[in-house]
């Protein structure tokens, strides 16, 4: 068949570049730091479980919680449909969510949401930041985010921390 890339060869290719651009919500691990932050002051305890019952109530499935280390992740997909192939083109692909919540001081936390694509190739991919702040922010007292000088603090610091996000494969 020399150089010829047979019907067979061709799918197995645009496979090999599909798989290369499909994000698990493990990526969104390492993107932690480039997404938005906002800081809360609030009982540990309290603040994880609004976080976890707003990335539900945001519509979000979770994949994996980890009290422990401070991280939900989650994602908007279907899970029987797992090859964009199956889709038809206009149809929405699907995104991987991380919440992540870190201490900044006595019960000051930093909440930071990071939402990327699913599919590198995916032409409208959805942002679950605000979904997922709005939800948590009508969870919490007032006074969790009621402004001072600790949570101003934590606000610097984390926009002094933010990294920029590594470009997704196929968007440049």
């Amino acid at each position: 068949m020399g150089g010829r890339l047979t019907r067979t060869g061709w799918a197995g290719a645009v496979s090999a570049f599909v798989v290369a651009g499909c994000l698990a919500t493990g990526s969104v691990l390492q993107a932690r730091g480039t997404g938005l932050t906002r800081c809360y002051r609030l009982q540990y305890e309290t603040l994880w479980e609004r976080v976890v019952e707003a990335v539900r109530y945001a519509g979000l499935v979770i994949e994996r919680e980890n009290v422990e280390n401070g991280f939900v992740l989650a994602h908007s997909y279907q899970p029987d449909v797992e090859r964009p192939e199956d889709m038809a083109l206009d149809a929405d692909q699907g995104e991987v969510v991380g919440v992540f919540v870190e201490p900044e001081g006595r019960n000051v936390w930093a909440v930071e949401v990071v939402s990327q694509r699913r599919f590198a190739l995916d032409p409208s991919p959805r942002d679950w930041t605000a979904p997922v702040f709005l939800a948590l922010e009508n969870r919490l007292p007032a006074e969790a985010s009621a402004p001072n000088d600790d949570l101003a603090a934590c606000a610097r610091a984390r926009s002094l921390m933010r990294r920029e996000p590594r470009p997704t494969p196929g968007r440049g």
